[in-house]
């Protein structure tokens, strides 16, 4: 795919936090769950226990003299174990989906998110980013991925494993469209690690009380 097709599909994408991380937010950007538990120093038994296996619940983390940050449960994974590929492991594939910071490609799929059961009744802060920019500053480390990685409610939904997730570069854009439609063609924009200057490229930022 090449960049200007990625960023004419999806001018701008969109993250969704719990409203009691926005300032943590403010404070260090995005983080992804394996980078969040170093900076607040989390202890490496419970760190074992919030990455080796998927979380049942949201955990808030907290330390001295950093606001409170959010790591989402992952329930969604529910028949995990069978849908890895042949090759890979549930650990390998745990630490691929730990290790970055997701974004959604449309406002639909963000709104799934949103009113799924886990966080309807939930204040949350939508970061709508520009894409452009993401590229512009972290084009290697963007990785994107055809299916939602993290949801597998059904033993029909795709196989997957730690290579789940492609370049923008070398993702397959319009074999995925041709096979999947538009709407299926793409579903996870991701950055690996971090996005600490996330402010400096959004174009809006909603706080949203549902």
């Amino acid at each position: 795919m090449e960049l200007a097709q990625f960023i004419a599909t999806c001018p701008r994408v969109y993250h969704a936090s719990s409203a009691l991380a926005w300032p943590s937010i403010e404070r260090l950007g995005l983080l992804s769950t394996a980078r969040l538990l170093e900076v607040f120093d989390v202890d490496t038994k419970r760190q074992q226990a919030l990455l080796a296996h998927p979380r049942l619940r949201s955990t808030a983390l907290r330390r001295q003299g950093l606001e409170p940050a959010v790591i989402r449960d992952q329930k969604p994974m529910k028949f995990l174990a069978e849908k890895i590929e042949p090759g890979h492991s549930v650990s390998e594939f745990l630490t691929a989906i730990n290790s970055r910071v997701f974004f959604w490609p449309t406002r639909e799929r963000l709104e799934r998110l949103r009113n799924a059961r886990e966080y309807r009744n939930q204040a949350q802060v939508v970061i709508h980013v520009d894409t452009r920019l993401l590229v512009e500053r972290y084009e290697q480390q963007i990785q994107l991925c055809r299916f939602n990685s993290g949801a597998i409610t059904q033993r029909n939904h795709p196989m997957r494993s730690r290579e789940s997730w492609i370049p923008i570069r070398h993702f397959p854009y319009e074999e995925y469209r041709s096979r999947y439609g538009r709407s299926g063609a793409l579903a996870e924009v991701t950055v690996l690690d971090a996005v600490p200057d996330v402010l400096d490229i959004a174009i809006k930022v909603e706080h949203l009380s549902n």
